[in-house]
């Protein structure tokens, strides 16, 4: 499925899935006419952050790596591989379309989110998640017919 999916440019319509495997589990669940993807660069990415020495908080910023990069995508191999997925390909942003009627994109997501785990009653296993996820975005795009 992954491989199907088709490439997009940004738009109001379209949202950023969050990097992590609840995003990606996310778009999975939202299937091909909801889901696109257009290519990703790490160029000039940052890492901001801080370290605690003494009491006292070190703010630093770095820059994003390779090793950084082979983390995240490896963090969402592994989370959709326990929800019974396949690997997503890499090197990809992935967006979900954002149905009518919502106050904006982040709202949508927060609704989705929301909506998941008021389902999930505690569940955070990725395969006992997998139907919660899914049966929660049909309901979100079915309203939208």
């Amino acid at each position: 499925m992954w491989s199907d999916v088709q490439e997009s440019e940004p738009s109001a319509s379209w949202l950023d899935l969050p990097e992590n495997g609840w995003g990606a589990l996310i778009g999975w669940a939202a299937d091909l006419d909801n889901l696109r993807r257009r290519p990703s660069s790490d160029a000039g990415r940052t890492i901001t952050g801080y370290t605690e020495r003494g009491g006292k908080q070190q703010p630093f910023e770095e820059p994003f790596t390779a090793a950084d990069r082979q983390g995240i995508d490896d963090d969402i191999d592994r989370y959709l591989r326990d929800a019974g997925l396949p690997p997503r390909p890499r090197g990809y942003v992935w967006m979900i379309r954002v149905p009518e009627g919502h106050a904006s994109s982040e709202a949508f997501l927060a609704e989705v989110d929301t909506a998941i785990l008021r389902t999930a009653e505690g569940t955070v296993n990725p395969k006992q998640l997998r139907p919660i996820v899914a049966a929660s975005l049909r309901d979100f795009y079915a309203k939208d017919i």
